[in-house]
């Protein structure tokens, strides 16, 4: 039971297209408008960043791509997840199961309170196996013990039977990636995969996951508020603020000549070894609450750059270049 690429889409073609998505939270204070409009791309065999600050929707974009959101509060409103031609919004409860984990798999934040304490590493793993494969608890113990060795866990056949308690935070976030990527899915959906993680193991996780994509072909949607890690992993970046994308680029030419203040301010908040500065930039102010956001433009409170057309309209993400969109009414400015 060999890893193998299942998909025969080629590299051009998208193994997953987010179009409009809206996820909304029904709260006594109102409505909060986590996710509302959102529309990307996932091409095989790539990496799309989504970055933003936190609290401005990525992992609910997420979640509202796997159908995890908690209802109620929240509620996918409007919009397509496409896979394969099919859209995950319309599938049944139990198709949607046989997706999840098959097709879209998704790594999620904190290892910790996402694997089951009582349960070993390798029955976690082997139980995907098993629904998803149709195979004997044998093969899927099997299969377990093999992913273990390919996300780089030393010993497998001992660790299969280790419960998440007994392992590093390192170890226990490639078991969540050796879990995830059991059944070969098409589309990889990374939620702050290295947050929790100190610098080492963290480069270790990224290019585990790296060597992973070349080795199976899958589609990669890395979200993170760490530029530099999507800087040194991701083709494509998506920009997201308050419940929206604002930019979406190649890699190269966002970082080299960012259109949207946001991204701007984003950008100059690194520090740099190359420059001398007293103290890093920062972006003023915060993220909107969800359940009170500004007319117009989103950012326009904390934009320096703000007219009265941009407190408004609310601008539509355009293509300013090719391949590079943007919402924003200023952006040659």
């Amino acid at each position: 039971m060999s890893p193998s690429v299942r998909s025969t889409a080629p590299p051009d073609e998208a193994l997953l297209e987010v179009r409009d998505l809206q996820t909304f939270f029904y709260t006594d204070d109102g409505i909060g408008r986590a996710v509302d409009g959102v529309s990307f791309e996932l091409y095989r065999g790539r990496t799309l960043g989504l970055v933003g600050e936190s609290g401005c929707g990525k992992s609910v974009t997420a979640l509202s791509i796997m159908r995890l959101v908690s209802e109620p509060p929240g509620r996918i409103e409007g919009g397509q997840v496409l896979v394969g031609g099919r859209d995950l919004l319309q599938l049944s409860d139990k198709k949607m199961c046989e997706v999840r984990g098959d097709e879209v798999a998704m790594i999620f934040q904190e290892p910790m309170t996402s694997l089951n304490p009582v349960l070993t590493c390798g029955y976690q793993i082997a139980e995907a196996v098993e629904l998803h494969q149709k195979v004997s608890r044998a093969e899927a113990r099997s299969r377990a013990v093999e992913m273990l060795g390919l996300v780089g866990i030393p010993a497998p056949d001992q660790r299969v039977d280790e419960y998440p308690h007994q392992l590093s935070g390192g170890m226990r976030q490639r078991v969540m990636i050796a879990m995830a990527l059991s059944c070969n899915p098409h589309v990889l959906i990374a939620d702050e995969p290295t947050t929790a993680l100190d610098v080492t193991v963290q480069a270790q996780i990224l290019e585990l996951l790296a060597s992973l994509q070349d080795e199976l072909g899958m589609a990669i949607l890395l979200i993170t508020h760490d530029l530099a890690v999507v800087a040194e992993v991701a083709e494509r970046v998506a920009v997201m603020y308050a419940g929206q994308v604002v930019e979406c680029s190649d890699t190269e030419s966002l970082f080299a000549d960012p259109l949207h203040p946001y991204t701007k301010g984003l950008m100059r908040s690194i520090p740099r070894l190359d420059e001398e500065r007293d103290r890093l930039e920062i972006i003023e102010g915060a993220v909107p609450d969800f359940r009170q956001l500004p007319s117009g433009c989103r950012f326009h409170p904390r934009c320096p750059l703000a007219t009265d057309q941009c407190r408004e309209a609310p601008p539509p993400l355009e293509e300013l270049r090719t391949g590079h969109r943007v919402a924003c009414w200023r952006a040659d400015a």
